[in-house]
């Protein structure tokens, strides 16, 4: 049945099937249905049905936007509209990869990449080669997504899109934070930062100066990062962005709790929580709670630490953030460990790898076996502690994740072995050779 010939009761009864029982979302969808009465196949109305497909991404109830955006892909593809339907693949695709499950986010991506560079669509081609470069970034693939985002760059730079050409910096600036190069990282900002305030572009400036203030976080100089963060909060302020203020709220709390400044941390995240929850934001409530739990968690306080992580996973199952997820499991682990239950910690764990693995989220991977390993040193189980940082190695050193090998460096010499990785090397060798020989 086409979309306009249904009437607005056939697709409410079809919102009802999939938002179930949670009648706080139906209500939100109903008020915007009655403009669907008389609908007919147009950009306008596949358009339409993009714009209120966001509100529902914003508040992370990714099933119906999903349900939206994939009737106005209905409607792009009916009348051969196929600008319309290169956008439409692509926000499709960014529900997925929000959910963890790349595989088919990059399916849709690669659909709409053959569509824009048919129709000669520059500016959405560069746009969905940045997109795919983050699928790739978000499992731990450097190198492809370094590639797809140069190949971004170039199409920017030939067209002059400016503002496109600052969102690739920043994303390249990003992969050479995840490895560890500062420097590098805080010149493509730098250079970010600069097109942002030519082109006049506040919200673009109040994420750069955000991005900027987590390069001196991760050094250490907690007081150049918060300047750099007050000057991001004023500018979402004065624009009216409640999300990115509730992201540079939460950011100047982690800059508190580095500091030991735990009360300040926590009245920072609270008010980030209101703003989120103000907005319907769900998936940025779930990151709150998580990092609260981590703020009592640091003062010993495991019940209250316990309780918002909870929170935080029912969240994250709710809107099917399986990355989220898999963090989360992994940041209950540790309050079990904190307290000695070790056995239940690995429980978490555990269920936190299978989520990774699915996902194929190898920066995630690293983090949760990592854990493992601490655990497995605590009881005295070395060989098992040792054989999960070997794997950390294998896959840390083919992705270039900077944390997880300096971890592994520092771990080293309290293990007996050689200074720096090359101890890591020669373990992950014998294993490979072992099992090459095993093989033949």
């Amino acid at each position: 049945m086409s979309l306009h010939k249904e009437t607005s009761n056939d697709i409410k009864s079809k919102i009802k099937n999939i938002l179930a029982d949670n009648e706080n979302n139906l209500e939100y969808l109903l008020k915007y249905l009655e403009s669907f009465r008389n609908m007919s196949d147009n950009p306008g109305e596949a358009e339409k049905l993009i714009n209120i497909s966001n509100n529902f991404k914003a508040r992370g109830d990714y099933a119906t936007a999903s349900y939206l955006l994939k009737q106005s892909l209905e409607i792009c593809q009916r009348i051969g509209d196929e600008t319309g339907e290169g956008i439409v693949l692509n926000n499709i695709s960014q529900i997925y990869g929000i959910q963890g499950d790349y595989a088919t986010a990059l399916d849709f991506l690669k659909q709409s990449l053959v569509i824009r560079r048919r129709i000669g669509d520059k500016a959405g081609e560069g746009t969905t080669l940045n997109n795919i470069s983050s699928l790739f970034h978000a499992q731990g693939d450097y190198v492809t997504a370094l590639d797809y985002l140069e190949q971004s760059l170039t199409i920017f730079l030939q067209i002059g899109d400016k503002a496109g050409e600052g969102i690739t910096l920043n994303n390249i600036s990003s992969l050479f934070r995840a490895q560890g190069d500062y420097v590098t990282a805080l010149d493509y900002l730098k250079q970010s930062l600069t097109i942002c305030q030519q082109i006049g572009d506040k919200a673009g400036e109040g994420t750069t100066l955000n991005n900027i203030s987590s390069l001196f976080h991760a050094q250490g100089d907690y007081v150049t990062a918060l300047d750099y963060l007050k000057q991001s909060l004023t500018i979402c302020q004065q624009i009216g962005d409640k999300a990115g203020e509730g992201t540079t709220l939460n950011n100047i709390s982690q800059i508190y709790d580095a500091q030991g400044d735990y009360v300040t941390a926590l009245d920072y995240l609270k008010q980030s929580l209101v703003i989120r929850r103000q907005i319907g934001d769900k998936a940025g409530e779930g990151t709150i709670l998580n990092n609260i739990s981590q703020v009592y968690k640091a003062q010993g306080d495991y019940v209250t630490a316990l309780d918002n992580l909870k929170q935080s996973l029912v969240i994250r199952r709710q809107i099917g953030d399986k990355a989220g997820e898999g963090t989360t499991l992994n940041n209950i682990s540790q309050v079990y460990k904190a307290q000695g239950d070790y056995v239940t910690a690995l429980d978490y764990l555990k269920q936190s790898i299978t989520i990774f693995q699915q996902i194929g989220d190898k920066a995630g991977l690293c983090e949760t076996l990592l854990n493992i390993g601490f655990i497995h040193l605590k009881i005295n189980e070395i060989d098992e502690a040792v054989c999960a940082w070997v794997i950390v190695y294998t896959i840390a050193s083919s992705i270039g994740n900077a944390e997880a090998l300096k971890a592994l460096s520092d771990l080293a010499p309290k293990l007996g072995l050689p200074p720096g990785l090359n101890g890591w090397k020669k373990l992950s060798n014998r294993i490979n050779d072992s099992v090459s020989t095993k093989e033949l």
